[in-house]
């Protein structure tokens, strides 16, 4: 049975991969060329699974077809089914694989003894998927969290498709479980059956039997694992591969034409998230590096990142590997721009331009965007803004995502903070249309720093191919072809990224920086507290920087002003040195605060006011695969002292 496996796979050689986005439908062909897999073609259109075509098909047999014009053969027969197998001709392909984010989020209610321990990690369980926490019940809420009716009105509010209720680890608190459990059940009891929401008991293992009497006759109840067995212990994924598993089967499979899809692939439509967290934890788990991926979309933002627990923040023995996966269906710069609004205040937003706009003026500008989602930017100063959303949206996800990096047991001191101890990262992919296709590469460096503000040496990467989120479905199809595309031609390289945490007064030197090159140049340069740097690396070159910090700052090794050596691979950018510190802090002053983000732009190859862009935009280069993944001999950066 192996050997048939093996040899099947030998075989296969054409892959079809669509990503059925809320806004566009992106289509990518993997072939075999010179023995390996590679990225062949792609094609693009807008998504019609909504009016006025109430058919994905639409938009995806329109992509297939510019790929057909690209590389000359059928795909498609005249009726317009996908021929699958590949013929004798060299029509059609061998597999077809889909993801989609299309389906309407589900709407949650998250129920646990407290917001801190269960409540903190249902919210991180219902994130690996498409859902709206609509409301939450915890026995801490003050008086209304011990009052029944209170609840009760707030599960009639709230309205929920699913009800995820935790709390208690394994062995742990009995009673307060109980009664939250029958609260629910009487909460269901008063509903038509058709009306009651599917009820997950993910809380205290030990009585799952006792929780399930009392839902006999209340609605449907699933019981999963305990996705806080232990005080510092999460078990989240059986959580979250039964809601996505949920969101699969009652949302995407409503979507108009998945079922032909279904048909084309021959197994269910996968969600974008959970393809977009696999291949950021293959990536992590592949290569032992620490990686994290946002993919931001229109209508929702994905964040998912590894920590290999050899070199995570908790070194526990026999345990896993740190991953976080964060969706958040309700933020986009597109089709959810408005939403994204609700909860960001303009202020914040507007704050990331170079120039003064009113805020009514971008109030509108971005509301039009809602309304519009597959439009662009008109001009340079509406470009800035959306950038500016972007900013903000990715902000907020990397604010809701932090605390679950520094789970597992780990325990720091008293008075540290969260960002001081965010993971140092080896890796940063950026993934979706507003990150991979800027007219600048600065752009995306900008946004991708803004949003995460890491610390230490790290490599940046783009989505440059658009297949990113599709390749975690594929890998389960025909896992060569996913990893050699991995390989050769999914990302491109911006840069390594040399940011120290710490602050000081603007123009003090934050960071002194010796770059030797191979064939024994050497550069020098010295970072101003608030400023940027580009020190000239290019892809594919390699050099070992020297780091001296000063007195107040840190590059990564937990101890101010201590120098550090560090390997250094180039890309579109070479090696950008952030020296604005961390966290990073904007004049309170407006014109103060402009002259500085108009200065970064400028540091970074962007001319704030001026009409042109220097150097190519990233889209002029085409995919070359990502250095630090190409070669077993690679390894995460090593510091040691100078």
């Amino acid at each position: 049975m192996a050997a048939g496996r093996v040899w099947t796979e030998r075989l296969t050689a054409s892959v079809l991969v669509a990503d059925c986005g809320s806004t566009r439908t992106t289509v990518a062909l993997i072939e075999r060329v010179n023995g390996h897999h590679r990225l062949v073609a792609r094609g693009e259109a807008l998504s019609t699974h909504h009016p006025p075509w109430l058919d994905a098909t639409v938009g995806v047999r329109e992509a297939i077809r510019r790929i057909e014009e690209l590389v000359g053969r059928r795909l498609l027969t005249q009726a317009g089914a996908l021929i699958r197998p590949r013929s004798p001709a060299g029509d059609g392909v061998d597999i077809f694989v889909a993801v989609s984010s299309a389906g309407v989020p589900m709407r949650v209610v998250l129920a646990g003894l407290t917001n801190d321990l269960s409540l903190a990690s249902a919210r991180r369980a219902v994130a690996g998927t498409y859902a709206l926490t609509t409301g939450t019940l915890a026995l801490d809420e003050g008086a209304a969290g011990r009052d029944p009716d209170a609840r009760m009105q707030i599960l009639r509010e709230a309205r929920p498709e699913v009800i995820l209720i935790t709390g208690g680890t394994d062995g742990g608190a009995t009673q307060p479980v109980i009664d939250l459990a029958e609260l629910i059940a009487l909460y269901n009891r008063v509903l038509a059956p058709e009306e009651r929401p599917l009820v997950f008991y993910a809380g205290n293992a030990h009585l799952a039997g006792d929780v399930a009497s009392l839902f006999a006759a209340a609605g449907e109840l699933r019981v999963v694992d305990n996705v806080r067995p232990g005080l510092t212990r999460e078990n989240l994924e059986p959580a979250r591969a039964k809601l996505d598993a949920l969101y699969r089967n009652r949302r995407l499979a409503q979507v108009p034409g998945f079922d032909t899809l279904r048909g084309w692939s021959g197994r269910p439509v996968s969600s974008t998230a959970q393809s977009f967290g696999q291949v950021i934890r293959y990536i992590s788990d592949r290569y032992q590096l620490k990686a994290v991926g946002i993919d931001l979309g229109s209508a929702s933002t994905l964040l998912a990142a590894c920590l290999p627990r050899s070199q995570g923040l908790s070194r526990s023995r026999g345990a896993g590997d740190l991953f976080s996966l964060t969706t958040r269906a309700d933020l986009g710069i597109g089709l959810n721009a408005r939403t994204a609004l609700a909860q960001i205040p303009i202020e914040h937003i507007v704050r990331w331009l170079p120039f003064e706009m009113a805020l009514d003026d971008a109030r509108d500008v971005l509301f039009n965007k809602s309304l519009y989602p597959a439009s662009v930017p008109q001009t340079r100063e509406e470009l800035l803004l959306e950038y500016a959303l972007a900013r903000e949206v990715m902000r907020l996800v990397v604010a809701q995502a932090r605390p679950g990096w520094l789970r597992g047991g780990h325990h720091y001191p008293a008075g540290t903070t969260l960002l001081a101890h965010t993971p140092q990262w080896d890796l940063i992919i950026g993934a979706g249309r507003t990150l991979t296709e800027t007219p600048h590469a600065g752009d995306t460096a900008l946004l991708l720093l803004d949003a995460l503000e890491p610390v230490g040496v790290s490599k940046m990467a783009v989505d440059a191919g658009g297949v990113a989120a599709t390749l975690g479905a594929v890998a389960r199809a025909y896992p060569l072809a996913a990893a050699e595309v991995v390989e050769y031609d999914a990302f491109l390289n911006l840069g390594t990224v040399v940011a120290p945490l710490g602050t000081a007064r603007p123009g003090e030197v934050a960071l002194r920086v010796k770059v030797h090159y191979p064939d024994g140049r050497l550069a020098e340069e010295e970072v101003a507290y608030g400023s940027i740097a580009l020190i000239p690396l290019g892809p594919g070159e390699r050099a070992t920087l020297e780091l001296r910090p000063t007195r107040r700052f840190d590059v990564g090794l937990g101890e101010p002003g201590r120098g550090a050596t560090a390997e250094a691979e180039g890309g579109l950018l070479g090696i950008v040195v952030d020296g604005r510190g961390r966290p990073l802090a904007l004049p309170a002053d407006d014109q103060s605060r402009r002259q500085m983000i108009g200065e970064w732009m400028s540091s970074m190859g962007l001319i704030p006011g001026e009409g042109d862009w220097e150097s190519e935009p990233v889209t002029a280069h085409p995919p070359t695969g990502l250095d630090v993944l190409q070669g077993q001999e690679r390894v995460p950066t090593e510091y040691s002292s100078p």
